[in-house]
């Protein structure tokens, strides 16, 4: 028997530390000021010992270097709330070459991914409750996409890449926002806000990735407040295989005088005691584009013609050779003498060790494969 496991090498759930409004810019409430407020650097600090990153890495992923977090980056100037209340700087992400290196750094590392939040978040109002946001203000699927592709320009001529997903800020969008993300080739994309109830008012579905638009993007759905988090809340995520994907801001301080909630730095020491939890469940840390490929091959990957020297995949995906964790029972096959065993993919390679999770008594292995069409070769083997 061959069962596909729900996540990556069989984790109860994927972990992943999502944090918005990652930009070029800072603010002071002081006029004239040369530097930002505790709290109100956004990213325009770069590098700086006294920046929103350093804040992040001296306070969380030094102590939690597992921790993976994809930063949804605004690309462009990013908007005031009102007209007269500014942000101190703000500028494209492009703007120097101080800050492409600073962006092309986070990109390059394996801890961090940077995802799209828009060309400018939004248009500014006389007051903050005036302020649009950008996926709102759209005319036409047409103007949503045109918005994107310059904004998705400045991304590529900072960090050498096209984002894979992105979010809606301030998740709203109007009718036009699923078919423009879904048209641009975006594969996965974070639509509502949508934190786990442990009452039951609503169905395990609505928790579940899935799938919109002519291109079927995925989904992610947004479960945990980074403070408002509850020991009950993560164990029922692991307890139904669901998302653990923990919502923060970047920055507290805003120009408009109110507080940005929840964020990095009035959040630090909830962020602390929920990875200090996490580290006693069975979860896999990740970021957004990966959870979104292992869905794309966990609901891609049709398994057929099963035999005792193996079995085929019929892959439909659009991401090339995604990885999948398979659940095999092969105590038909393996015995005391021979207790592992060994495939190799339709294109001849033969997997490494570490694609393994041997059971050496009842021999229902788990195999994380690179999937492709074919067939899978199994034969017994005496060692790992």
């Amino acid at each position: 028997m061959v069962t596909k496991a729900k996540w990556l090498r069989g984790a109860d759930s994927p972990v992943v530390l999502m944090i918005d409004d990652l930009t070029n810019a800072w603010h002071s409430r002081h006029q004239q000021a040369t530097s930002w407020d505790v709290g109100g650097d956004w990213g325009g600090g770069l590098d700086s010992p006294d920046g929103a990153l350093a804040f992040l890495e001296n306070g969380l992923l030094r102590d939690f270097p597992e921790v993976k977090a994809t930063f949804f980056v605004v690309a462009g100037a990013i908007s005031p709330y009102t007209h007269h209340q500014p942000f101190s700087y703000a500028a494209p992400m492009d703007a120097s070459e101080a800050s492409r290196f600073f962006f092309h750094r986070l990109q390059a590392d394996p801890r961090f991914e940077l995802a799209y939040h828009g060309y400018n978040h939004g248009s500014a109002g006389a007051t903050t409750p005036e302020f649009v946001q950008e996926w709102r203000s759209f005319p036409s699927r047409a103007a949503a996409i045109e918005q994107t592709r310059r904004g998705l320009r400045l991304f590529r001529n900072a960090t050498g890449q096209t984002p894979r997903g992105g979010k809606y800020g301030g998740w709203d969008y109007n009718e036009f926002g699923d078919d423009a993300v879904s048209d641009l080739g975006f594969l996965w994309w974070c639509r509502d806000w949508m934190p786990r109830d442990v009452s039951g008012v609503h169905s395990d579905e609505y928790y579940e990735p899935a799938f919109f638009g002519r291109n079927w993007v995925v989904a992610l759905p947004s479960t945990v407040h980074g403070h408002f988090w509850q020991r009950r809340q993560i164990d029922v995520l692991c307890a139904r295989g669901q998302i653990i994907s923990i919502e923060e801001h970047i920055a507290p301080v805003r120009p408009d005088g109110l507080v940005q909630t929840p964020n990095i730095v009035d959040d630090l020491d909830e962020l602390r005691r929920l990875f200090r939890y996490l580290r006693g469940k069975d979860v896999w840390y990740a970021n957004c584009s990966d959870i979104a490929a292992y869905v794309v091959a966990r609901e891609n990957a049709f398994v057929y013609d099963v035999t005792l020297d193996g079995f085929s995949i019929l892959y439909t995906g659009p991401i090339d050779r995604p990885k999948l964790t398979l659940r095999l029972d092969c105590s038909a096959l393996c015995c005391a003498q021979q207790r592992y065993i060994e495939v190799t993919t339709p294109d001849g390679q033969i997997l490494t060790p570490d694609a393994y999770q041997f059971d050496e008594r009842h021999y229902h292995h788990r195999v994380t494969v690179p999937v492709v069409s074919g067939h899978y070769n199994l034969r017994p083997a005496a060692t790992q």
